[in-house]
C-alpha cells in the first residue's frame, strides 16, 4: 500500500508541534485518525517514526531522517495544487516576454512588478535582446516582444508605445576628436562597436558595411568600449546621458548620421490570451 501525503503531513506537523494532540487541532482531525495514520506508516516503513518516551512526543533519528526526504513532495503536492487552481481560473502559469536592449527597462519593470504583486504564481521568464524581438515571437520563444522597427504587420497585433534615439557618440579622448578633418568618411577608418543580434541574421541598425566593425554581446559592453576610445558606435540616447554630461564621450552631431527607431509592443494575432498578457498589453 502506498504512503500517502497525509500520512507525511501528520508526521511533519507531529515534529513541529511536538505532541500528537498539537498536530491533530493544527491538522483540524481527531487524535484517533493522527495516530492511525502514524501507526499505519510505521507498519509500512517497518521502523518507528517516533519516539513517545519523554513528555515531548519527538522523532526518532530514522523518523527525521524519513520526515527530510519526504518534506519536498509536501511541497511539489502544494505547488501542483496551486498549479492546477490557477489552470481552472485560466491565469497563465507562465508567460515570456523580451524586450530590445535600446529601450527604457524603468517601464518594464514597473509592469513586471505589478504582475509579480497581482499574479504570483505565474511564472515570468524576460529575455533582454537586441534585432531578434521579431524573430522570437515568431518561432513562439516569447508571448509578447517588444522591439524596433516592426515590419510584418499582417501576423501581429502591434501598439507604437515609443521611439528611441541612437546618438553616434565617441570617446573626447579617441583621436578622431584631434583631427582636423572630421568627416564620416574619416571615421570609418576607426573601428565601429556593434551589439550583436541575439539570434543572428542580417538585420541591423546603423551598421556600416565599410567599416572595421568590434562585435560586442551586450549594450553595457558597447557603451564600456567607447567610453575608453576604443572606436564608435550608436547609443540609445538614455543610456549615455551621464558620459555626455560629463564630457567623456561626445555626440557627433554634425556628422548627421543619428538614427530614430520606432519601438512596439506586439503579440501574434491568432494566440489567445490569459488574464495576465492582458494585463502587460493593456500596460503599454
Amino acid at each position: 500500500m502506498w504512503i500517502t501525503l497525509e500520512q507525511i503531513n501528520c508526521l511533519k506537523e507531529i515534529a513541529e508541534k511536538g505532541s500528537v494532540h498539537s498536530a491533530s487541532l493544527d491538522l483540524n482531525k481527531a487524535k484517533s485518525a493522527v495516530n492511525y495514520s502514524i501507526k499505519k506508516l510505521e507498519k509500512q516503513l517497518d521502523f518507528k517514526v517516533l519516539d513517545r518516551s519523554s513528555y515531548r512526543t519527538t522523532l526518532t533519528p530514522k523518523g527525521f531522517s524519513f520526515l527530510d526526504k519526504a518534506k519536498p513532495l509536501l511541497l511539489q503536492s502544494k505547488e501542483l495544487l496551486i498549479t492546477a487552481r490557477q489552470i481552472a481560473s485560466g491565469v497563465e502559469v507562465k508567460i515570456a516576454l523580451s524586450a530590445t536592449a535600446i529601450y527604457p527597462t524603468q517601464k518594464i519593470n514597473m509592469v513586471m512588478k505589478d504582475v509579480l504583486q497581482k499574479f504570483q504564481s505565474t511564472k515570468l521568464t524576460f529575455h533582454k535582446e537586441i534585432f531578434s524581438g521579431e524573430k522570437m515571437l515568431r518561432l513562439d520563444q516569447v508571448d509578447i516582444a517588444i522591439f524596433e522597427n516592426l515590419t510584418n504587420t499582417l501576423d501581429y497585433d502591434a501598439k507604437l508605445i515609443g521611439q528611441v534615439d541612437l546618438k553616434l557618440v565617441i570617446s573626447s579622448e579617441h583621436r578622431f576628436v584631434s583631427q582636423s578633418n572630421q568627416s564620416f568618411d574619416e571615421l570609418l577608418n576607426f573601428p565601429q562597436i556593434i551589439q550583436r543580434s541575439t539570434i543572428p541574421d542580417d538585420y541591423s541598425i546603423g551598421v556600416n558595411k565599410d567599416s572595421l566593425k568590434w562585435t560586442v554581446s551586450d549594450l553595457e559592453s558597447k557603451k564600456e568600449l567607447i567610453s575608453d576610445g576604443l572606436g564608435w558606435g550608436r547609443m540609445p540616447m538614455h543610456n549615455i546621458e551621464k558620459e555626455l554630461k560629463s564630457g567623456k564621450l561626445i555626440h557627433l552631431k554634425k556628422l548627421k548620421q543619428d538614427h530614430t527607431v520606432k519601438v512596439h509592443i506586439c503579440k501574434k494575432k491568432d494566440k489567445p490570451f490569459g488574464p495576465v498578457l492582458q494585463y502587460i498589453w493593456d500596460s503599454f
